[in-house]
């Protein structure tokens, strides 16, 4: 079987949908995109220096993408993503895709970020056994467990009191750059977590077709915001599996304002109105060692693990 390699431009992102998709058929992940996300995503990327397309005669039979982070600090963890299509796995193409992601993740990291140490890194579904054995021959180790957690969205949402003191309000544009920073300082002890540029906020919120503001709020304390949450939709959920899902994107408060109730209280506030907007269900990421106890929060509202993701990493010598 001859390969041929190339990097993925904007009019390979229909078949690229169409090949992420067939795999979901088979993985079953619980992670559905379009064509619409994967245009967020290649708008993203650096393609001719970070993106393979592998074709077989002419067809995509595996795709990769090398996704850089904007303010790194510390190693520099740079993420690899892609596929291989159902039809040509056990082919030795993954054995072959994730190492030559990694050279251009290591040369885009030396024209870029020279002074930092690099580690490239992939997330494995925890039930995938080829895809955890194939990173774990090419010498990834797991450095962190993620629980994806749901919760229906039915009549026994309970509603949290707001703290005395606090006032919750929607999401406005008018405060974004206020909350990107609160948001940066929130996470700035989470582990992998790098500061949002302005650019790589209005990418994933502002500008971005999945952020669903009237469904995002504010804590605010004496007039000034001190946490937040913000929700996203993906409509290929729905259109794929019949659910309609509200996403929470992200979930934080100062630290000086942490086991009051905010985050809490914002949850409520976030769940109740996707109820009335007719999600069926709301989704969120957390990290299993997250130090802020963030999984209690989440339990207690309701939502319970569906699925468990492993950041694999490798650190790459410069």
């Amino acid at each position: 079987m001859e390969l041929v390699w190339r990097p993925l431009t904007t009019a390979d992102i229909p078949a690229v949908a169409a090949l992420y998709n067939a795999a979901e058929a088979v993985d079953d992940t619980g992670e559905l995109l379009s064509e619409e996300d994967f245009a967020e995503s290649f708008g993203k990327a650096d393609l001719p220096g970070g993106s393979l397309a592998v074709l077989v005669d002419g067809r995509l039979a595996a795709y990769g993408l090398v996704a850089l982070r904007d303010n790194p600090v510390g190693t520099h963890r740079v993420r690899l993503d892609g596929a291989v299509h159902p039809e040509f796995r056990r082919e030795g193409i993954g054995r072959q895709l994730l190492p030559r992601l990694a050279t251009l993740a290591h040369d885009l990291h030396l024209a870029r970020h020279p002074d930092l140490p690099l580690a490239v890194c992939t997330m494995v579904e925890s039930r995938a056994e080829g895809h955890v054995a194939l990173v774990e021959k090419l010498g990834f180790g797991a450095d962190r467990y993620f629980y994806e957690l749901e919760v229906a969205l039915g009549e026994s949402l309970a509603q949290v009191p707001i703290p005395s003191g606090y006032e919750i309000v929607p999401f406005s544009a008018a405060r974004d750059e206020e909350v990107r920073l609160v948001c940066n300082a929130a996470f700035a002890q989470h582990w992998g977590s790098v500061e949002r540029s302005p650019e790589e906020w209005a990418a994933s919120f502002t500008d971005s077709l999945r952020f669903v503001p009237e469904s995002s709020f504010l804590a605010l304390f004496q007039g000034a915001v001190v946490g937040f949450v913000l929700a996203r939709h993906y409509p290929v959920v729905e259109e794929m599996t019949g659910v309609r899902e509200l996403w929470i994107g992200d979930v934080g408060t100062l630290e000086e304002h942490r086991g009051r109730g905010v985050a809490a209280a914002l949850l409520s506030r976030t769940l109740a109105q996707g109820r009335t907007q007719g999600y069926h269900r709301a989704g969120l990421s957390v990290d299993s060692a997250n130090s802020t106890r963030a999984l209690g929060v989440y339990e207690r509202a309701g939502f319970e693990v569906a699925r468990t993701w492993i950041d694999y990493g490798l650190p790459v010598a410069l």
